[in-house]
């Protein structure tokens, strides 16, 4: 299986879509090693089909100044391992008409974007998945889907975070390519992630994630405010959801480079 976010996974932050699908949590042995609580994290993640949601995306400088853009994100889900999700960006003017696509299946993500100036699609290359997004602290990894297998995972104990008990799990890539190391907090309640740090290749703090104002709608546990960190260039990229509904029923038409141009 794919673990994604969006609403963000702690490895996929917003999955093109950023939402952690996550029901309530049944009661957990202690015995569970950390790779038992990520799997049972990620079983937790599909609850719904498909989900829709409004985002205003705040992009904060080093120097504290603020840009906003307001964004719409669409999530398809097709059997167990594979998923389709497009986001459209409505303001302001220089992001609007931006399109993002991305479709999973087989354990292997295709990203493609949408530049109106342009009036061309570009497909994202693996090499180009460790570009900032859109200029967020977001790369374009960060909105894949990513599996589980492919990190070996270790329980570092317990410990609160947004005030919380929290498992504290180390996850190492198996193979290096855009970071080496992750560490996060995973809700002992809900299984909600509450926070991730990231460490570059060469193994240095780059950023932290947090997922909080969790809100319960139509009986699955969604944070509604995502953030992103950089501690290296002091730049934050914060996303707020709201109308969030799942099971609507989206239209496989909805997730092609047609509609990428067309808009929602």
């Amino acid at each position: 299986m794919k673990y994604r976010m969006v609403a963000a996974s702690f490895f996929g932050l917003l999955a093109a879509g950023a939402l952690v699908l996550t029901g309530q949590a049944p009661a957990l042995s202690a015995e569970m090693s950390a790779y038992d609580i990520v799997k049972k994290s990620e079983e937790l993640t599909d609850q719904a089909n498909d989900s829709t949601a409004d985002m205003t995306m705040i992009l904060v400088n080093d120097k504290g100044q603020k840009r906003e853009r307001k964004l719409s994100a669409f999530v398809k889900k097709y059997g167990e391992d594979s998923s389709k999700s497009i986001l459209f960006f409505e303001s302001p003017a220089d992001v609007k008409g931006t399109s993002f696509l991305v479709w999973t299946e087989n354990k292997e993500d295709k990203q493609w974007l949408y530049l109106p100036a342009l009036q061309r699609v570009r497909q994202i290359s693996a090499s180009g998945k460790g570009e900032s997004f859109m200029g967020t602290e977001l790369t374009f990894f960060d909105m894949g889907s990513h599996d589980v297998d492919d990190y070996t995972f270790t329980q570092l104990g317990e410990e609160p975070a947004d005030g919380e008990d929290c498992y504290k799990i180390e996850a190492l890539p198996k193979k290096v390519e855009f970071y080496s190391k992750i560490i996060f907090w995973i809700r002992k309640s809900n299984f909600i992630p509450a926070k991730a740090d990231f460490y570059d290749p060469k193994g240095r703090y780059e950023k932290q994630g947090t997922f909080t104002q969790v809100k319960n709608i139509q009986s699955i546990n969604t944070p509604m405010h995502i953030e992103m960190h950089n501690v290296q260039n002091k730049r934050t990229t914060i996303i707020e959801l709201e109308n969030v509904v799942y099971d609507t029923g989206l239209k496989d038409a909805m997730f092609t480079e047609r509609y990428m141009k067309r808009g929602k």
